[in-house]
C-alpha cells in the first residue's frame, strides 16, 4: 500500500510540475478582445484593400440589421460587439491610395475601426446619408453581399437590397456588382 502511495505521489507531483511550465499564458477576455481587434485593424488596412484591386471593386457596401446579421459583417465587428446596431451599414472606398476611406453609416463609429458618418441633423433617412456618400465618392463598380454559389456571401436580405436600389439613384443600377469574391476571400484570408 506505502509503495502504490508513493508512486500517486510521484505521478501527481510530476504531473503538476510538468503541467506547471508547459500551459501557455491564457489571455483575459479584454486582452483577447484587443488581440482579436489589432487582427481585423490589419486585415482591414493590408489585405482589404489588395482584395477589392484584385477584384476591380472600389466600394464595398455592406448593410445588416441588428437579430439578422450578415455572416462577413460578424467578422468585421469589434470583439465586444456581438451584433449590428439596428441597421449598420459599412463602406469601404478605395480613392487608389494605399489606405482604404472606412465608414459605418450609422450614429455610432463602429469601435475604432470605421467612422459614424451620418448626422441625423443633416439627414435623417439613413439611406439618403448612404446616396449622399454614394455620390460624392462616385465609384466605379459597387459591391454588394449577395450571391448565387456562397451563402457566406449571400447575407445581404431581400429587403435591404430592395430599399438599397429604390433609393440608388438610376445612374449607379449597372454598377452594382456581387461582392461575393471579396466576401468569401475576407472569410478565408489568415493574417501571418
Amino acid at each position: 500500500m506505502k509503495k502504490i502511495l508513493s508512486i500517486i505521489a510521484f505521478a501527481f507531483v510530476s504531473f503538476f510540475a510538468f503541467s506547471q511550465n508547459n500551459i501557455p499564458k491564457i489571455l483575459s477576455e479584454r486582452e483577447r478582445a484587443d488581440v482579436i481587434d489589432e487582427l481585423l485593424e490589419d486585415k482591414m488596412t493590408n489585405v482589404l484593400p489588395k482584395l477589392m484591386r484584385k477584384e476591380g471593386i472600389d466600394m464595398w457596401v455592406i448593410i445588416s440589421r441588428e437579430y439578422n446579421e450578415d455572416p462577413v459583417m460578424k467578422t468585421m465587428l469589434p470583439a465586444v460587439w456581438l451584433s449590428a446596431r439596428r441597421r449598420t451599414i459599412m463602406v469601404f472606398f478605395d480613392n487608389g491610395k494605399e489606405a482604404l476611406e472606412r465608414y459605418a453609416i450609422a450614429r455610432y463609429d463602429v469601435g475604432n475601426l470605421l467612422k459614424g458618418e451620418w448626422d441625423l441633423n443633416t439627414n435623417p433617412d439613413q439611406w439618403d446619408a448612404l446616396m449622399k456618400t454614394i455620390k460624392e465618392k462616385n465609384p466605379k463598380k459597387i459591391g454588394l453581399n449577395f450571391s448565387k454559389y456562397y451563402a457566406h456571401a449571400d447575407g445581404l436580405t431581400y429587403t435591404e437590397q430592395k430599399e438599397f436600389m429604390d433609393k440608388l439613384p438610376a445612374e449607379f443600377h449597372n454598377k452594382v456588382v456581387s461582392a461575393s469574391n471579396l466576401a468569401v476571400n475576407w472569410l478565408e484570408t489568415r493574417t501571418e
